[in-house]
């Protein structure tokens, strides 16, 4: 059995406040480790001040904490994050897209977070008229290197160097899409909100054209990972989804 990485009890009164919040689940006098990979991808992910911040990041905390675990997060480009994770046989991922090509590649808790994906256009571009994948294939779309909404398009037909654009992270996209180099932009609620504002743009320069799913982000653990630590984990996120506590992250992010 793989077991997750220990670390020396806290001491003080961090100690005693995480110790109140952790005593039904701690079964030892040292706390458990989780550690988490992630990429940057703000609001939901990113670093800020040397610590990896988010709506996700606090979630995912929320939930490990009320399991019993302290967490260590790393944060890479998500092409290195989902290598790290793979090799990882204790570690974790987040937010991660459930799919088909990854369901037996993963643990799976969640879902953690709710979002709807479309594709967006620059609400001044009139010549940008899709309102359907198959219309979408006549422009241009900037999409992220290894994300599965990448591979869905490509799947669908778009050809890399075509109809897509292939860039490294969110700000990247961005910038060739308000520069005009793509016709529309792949996105969430919450990562366009951000995208928008991180260059000096709002959710009024930009408006929804073509709808792709509406699904849920999830944590992904290695498969290595104890089926009890996974049981843990997913009694913890039922706590969490039914505290009240989302909304308020989520205020906290987006105004």
């Amino acid at each position: 059995m793989v077991l997750l990485r220990r670390i020396k009890p806290l001491t003080g009164t961090r100690a005693l406040l995480i110790g109140i919040a952790l005593v039904f689940t701690c079964t030892s006098s040292r706390a458990e480790k989780a550690v988490l990979y992630t990429e940057p991808l703000a609001p939901l992910h990113y670093e800020e001040n040397g610590k990896v911040v988010g709506i996700a990041t606090e979630i995912v905390k929320a939930i490990f904490t009320q399991a019993g675990f302290t967490t260590h997060i790393e944060i890479y480009p998500w092409k290195r994050t989902y290598r790290h994770v793979l090799a990882d046989e204790e570690g974790f991922v987040y937010t991660i897209n459930r799919t088909e090509r990854r369901e037996q590649l993963f643990k799976w808790i969640g879902p953690i977070l709710d979002k709807k994906v479309f594709l967006y256009r620059l609400k001044h571009r009139y010549d940008v008229d899709a309102s359907t994948l198959k219309e979408a294939k006549g422009y241009t779309t900037a999409v992220i290197l290894g994300h599965s909404l990448t591979t869905m398009l490509k799947d669908k037909g778009f050809r890399e160097g075509k109809e897509l654009i292939i860039t490294p992270n969110k700000k990247v996209q961005m910038k060739l899409f308000l520069a005009g180099r793509c016709d529309l932009i792949t996105g969430n609620q919450y990562t366009i909100y951000q995208a928008l504002k991180a260059e000096g743009h709002s959710l009024k320069d930009v408006e929804p054209a073509v709808f792709i799913s509406a699904n849920n982000y999830y944590i992904g653990a290695n498969p290595g990972v104890d089926d009890q630590v996974i049981t843990r984990l997913l009694e913890a996120n039922s706590s969490v989804q039914q505290s009240g506590i989302i909304d308020d992250i989520i205020k906290k992010y987006i105004d």
